[in-house]
């Protein structure tokens, strides 16, 4: 291990591509039994033990990760989720967000938001790897790059352009509109501008393909790393990654578990909490739910803390509010009650003239994506739910494009969805005209309107919250977690949803 100074780095990975676009939704199957949960990636933080070969001692370990040798390590063209996660141990933005979601300098010095503009002024002492200059012309072009690639082109929808002063250190980046956490939308990765084929960064590590394929140590960086090479091991995506880990082939491995699945392994694992927020999308265009009554009514039927509890094996957190509790300003925030109150729901019905006898019943019908477990015991769950209140709700389950195709045509009551918003915490697809998930919402409603002037400074953040509840232009159910999973030798090991390498300078094998 080199002893460097420490100086500390703010690292962070980008949501994949369209990160901002809705993903899919999906549902139909029945609610899985206990069974399928258990022994299933069970959280652990035991560092005694390995999950690797028998007879190596800590300091004969190798610390190895997984990528992609057919993909590239451009951030900005990288396919592979394997590489895209590598990408902050290879580059730096201008900022990072740290472990409670607020972005911090990295390569910038200061930052400045105003309500048009970003300012973002370089470290002095910003370097690539290769010992040149990190300047704002390299900035400007990876910003560019950055924008027209399907990987940061949500990140970075509201900034509309860059210019840089002529002593290279100082770069404007106009705002379409005004946006106070703007400064994540800086946690782009900057190459130096001419090496996009095999691109040089300013991060921790830089690839190394003579002999085996490995992460070393960036001369440049000048904080401290417990790795000095990090060996790559080229394996596709899937289950065959999961049993690299058991085998002990590589030492660390991550999924989001988007695909609903939970993956069993028997090494050390835990929870990291991700951006991603499964969401009940209301049209309200539509009768009865064009009234804010019925609207609240489903919300205080909804129990979350059991759907993220049970429908989600755990792996989710109740959502109270449109942002996440992970996020430092959203801590403090009242919402909605994570738990049901169908006394409430029940008293919102009759004020829209229904109740819960055979008299007047409410029925709708929810749509839902074929083929993700989670979300399809998310379903049948929230069903259960809403019965309590006297609500009828019919699962309708199809195929992707046909669910894409009624959302478009709005041939929906409910649909049940789920988005990854970006590191500024925009909720502009849910909530502007022509978003990627706006789908039924009043865009020009009370919450729309509320949003666009917390945004520009008009309202707190808790005011807006409070409008938000008051109007439930959608219903949050809750926000997904991902699983981190590690040789269980391997101590200090910590991720977050924009950086699943968070603090690896103090990651280290027992």
């Amino acid at each position: 291990m080199n002893d460097r100074k420490s100086r500390g780095i703010w690292k962070r990975l980008l949501a994949l591509g369209g990160s901002l676009a809705l993903l899919v939704a999906l549902g139909g199957c029945s609610t899985l039994p206990k069974s399928y949960y258990e022994n299933s990636s069970e959280e652990s933080s035991s560092t005694t033990g390995s999950a690797g070969s028998s007879g190596e001692t800590p300091t004969e370990k190798a610390f190895t990760l997984c990528y992609s040798s057919g993909d590239t390590l451009n951030p900005y063209t990288a396919a592979t989720r394997s590489n895209l996660y590598l990408a902050p141990l290879l580059y730096q933005g201008l900022t990072a967000l740290d472990a409670e979601w607020v972005a911090q300098p990295a390569l910038a010095a200061s930052v400045e938001v105003t309500s048009s503009a970003v300012t973002a002024v370089l470290r002095e002492d910003a370097v690539f790897s290769d010992g040149t200059a990190v300047t704002a012309a390299d900035v400007a072009a990876s910003f560019r790059a950055a924008k027209d690639s399907s990987n940061y082109a949500s990140l970075l929808q509201n900034v509309s352009g860059v210019s840089a002063d002529e002593g290279e250190k100082t770069l404007t980046f106009s705002l379409s509109s005004p946006d106070p956490n703007a400064a994540a939308c800086l946690s782009f990765p900057v190459i130096k501008q001419g090496t996009e084929e095999a691109p040089v960064g300013s991060g921790p590590y830089v690839f190394s393909s003579s002999g085996s394929p490995a992460l070393t140590a960036n001369p440049q960086y000048t904080g401290s790393l417990s790795f000095e090479t990090i060996q790559l091991k080229d394996y596709p995506e899937g289950d065959t990654t999961i049993r690299a880990l058991e085998s002990g082939t590589i030492s660390y491995y991550f999924d989001d578990l988007s695909s609903g699945d939970i993956p069993r392994t028997t090494s050390a694992s835990i929870s990291v909490p991700l951006n991603s927020l499964v969401f009940l999308g209301v049209n309200s265009r539509r009768e009865p739910l064009s009234d804010p009554a019925v609207r609240l009514a489903l919300s205080a039927a909804v129990g979350r803390e059991e759907l993220a509890s049970n429908a989600f094996a755990g792996r989710a957190q109740a959502a109270t509010t449109p942002f996440s509790p992970q996020w430092k300003p959203a801590v403090e925030l009242e919402g909605f009650d994570a738990n049901e109150n169908i006394a409430v729901a029940v008293a919102q019905l009759e004020q829209a003239g229904y109740n819960n006898t055979d008299e007047h019943p409410l029925s709708l019908e929810l749509l839902v994506s074929e083929g993700n477990s989670f979300r399809s015991a998310a379903a049948e769950l929230l069903a259960q739910q809403l019965s309590k209140a006297g609500i009828t709700l019919q699962t309708v389950t199809v195929s992707f494009s046909e669910y894409e195709e009624r959302l478009q045509d709005g041939d929906f009551d409910l649909y049940l969805g789920e988005i990854r918003l970006s590191a500024n915490m925009g909720l502009e697809p849910l909530l502007s005209s022509g978003g990627a998930a706006a789908y039924g919402v009043d865009t020009g409603g009370n919450a729309a309107a509320a949003y666009r002037e917390y945004r520009g400074g008009q309202q707190t953040l808790q005011e807006f919250v409070d409008a938000f509840t008051a109007d439930v232009p959608y219903i949050p159910l809750c926000w997904r977690s991902g699983l981190a999973a590690y040789d269980r030798s391997l101590s200090g090991v910590a991720a977050t949803a924009f950086d699943v390498f968070y603090g690896i300078g103090s990651w280290h094998f027992s």
